[in-house]
């Protein structure tokens, strides 16, 4: 197993507080009974990257073409596709030198569009773009049988019942972090050089999924690299 050190890990797990809150949300008294029937209610989300920045190709990958793979994970999902319950991106740049801001478009790039329930995930690791690399979703799909996966996703498939305990939501947050930390080594093994950059987990009820600019201001600036990324959500019609 390849120890996992993120560049950049602002994840906080749940602590007594975000437990109690989940709980209250949920319904549950301090008895353990079930109060209410009204569900917390999935939400429409979009996540993109901006103003990814390689300031000093020296240092790290040269004149090279990279790779920038992205995974979400979230507690939105359906028994019938448990591996919705996380949404893998490969991006490829080619020819990318010294102060090159990424070619992403007006909008910034997409990593993630869809409902998150419960918790959102976000986990980014650049490497060297090798010409017959696979994506992350192929690399992934070929562990979907593998102990760590159908561990994680089994946890998982515990938020996908009308009415999940509170115990169920805290173990899939640590599922999440499962899922990509195998989303990094597998990389790790298909590149060789993959860097995990970057993890966040927002909790839908402590940190309200994220939404908006992070950071706040400025951007993320770790080795030679900046970003910074914006979580929306998506008004239903």
């Amino acid at each position: 197993m390849i120890e996992q050190r993120w560049l950049i890990d602002e994840a906080t797990p749940p602590d007594a507080a975000a437990i109690e809150q989940i709980e209250r949300e949920l319904g549950y008294n301090q008895r353990g009974g079930r109060e209410s029937a009204v569900q917390p209610q999935a939400v429409n989300l979009a996540v993109r990257l901006q103003d990814i920045m390689i300031w000093d190709t020296k240092k790290w990958f040269g004149d090279a073409d990279i790779r920038l793979d992205a995974l979400v994970v979230h507690g939105y999902a359906t028994k019938v596709e448990p591996a919705n319950f996380y949404m893998p991106q490969t991006f490829r740049f080619p020819g990318i030198q010294k102060r090159d801001r990424l070619p992403t478009g007006e909008n910034g790039l997409l990593i993630f569009y869809g409902q998150a329930l419960h918790f959102l995930d976000i986990f980014i690791t650049v490497s060297r773009d090798r010409k017959d690399s696979e994506n992350l979703a192929q690399l992934l799909s070929k562990q979907l049988n593998s102990p760590e996966i159908q561990g994680a996703l089994g946890t998982l498939l515990g938020l996908a019942v009308a009415a999940p305990q509170v115990s169920a939501v805290t173990a899939a947050i640590g599922s999440a972090a499962i899922v990509g930390d195998l989303a990094y080594q597998v990389l790790r093994k298909a590149t060789g050089d993959t860097i995990g950059l970057y993890r966040n987990s927002y909790l839908q009820y402590r940190d309200g999924f994220g939404i908006g600019r992070q950071p706040k201001q400025d951007s993320y600036h770790v080795r030679d690299l900046s970003f910074w990324y914006e979580i929306i959500q998506d008004e239903p019609q």
